[in-house]
């Protein structure tokens, strides 16, 4: 019984460790730590290196409402989102950098930050797809990828 509670107790624990948001640092390539340094004063960080993270990344259709808010094309930034994904900009939403931020996910390339999560989700990236594209962000499901912030906006 004491080890049923026990071993309930560690799986709890490491369940709630997972969910909790903790990023972890993807490994630098060898000779370049000085090369990634970078002093972002918007965020409050200073040398911190950008070379990126593995975060978890999902997708999501925009201009549908029960993916999103009662405004489900307008993004946080007061973009149409609906309009900018069907000219073919790609967008994703992220809490962890400010908006209009540019990001590089390994697999999919860049994407500008202009709509926001749920907090209960800060740690994640969310790309923005068309509303027709359903079955592809279902599909897309839930991944971990590497995001590294990229220097300037658009």
């Amino acid at each position: 019984m004491k080890k049923t509670v026990l071993f309930a107790i560690v799986l709890a624990v490491i369940v709630l460790w997972i969910g909790s948001g903790f990023d972890v640092p993807s490994p630098l390539p060898p000779g370049a730590a000085s090369e990634t340094m970078a002093t972002d004063s918007r965020a409050g960080f200073v040398g911190i290196p950008t070379a990126g993270r593995v975060r978890e990344v999902t997708a999501y259709n925009v201009g549908v409402g029960s993916q999103a808010d009662d405004t489900p094309c307008l993004g946080a930034t007061g973009e149409d989102l609906c309009r900018l994904v069907a000219r073919g900009l790609k967008v994703c939403a992220a809490n962890f950098v400010a908006p209009e931020t540019i990001l590089n996910i390994e697999g999919y390339g860049e994407c500008v930050v202009l709509d926001r999560m749920h907090r209960r989700f800060s740690h994640r990236v969310d790309i923005a797809m068309r509303e027709d594209e359903i079955d592809r962000a279902l599909q897309f499901g839930l991944q971990r990828r590497h995001v590294k912030v990229t220097p300037g906006r658009p």
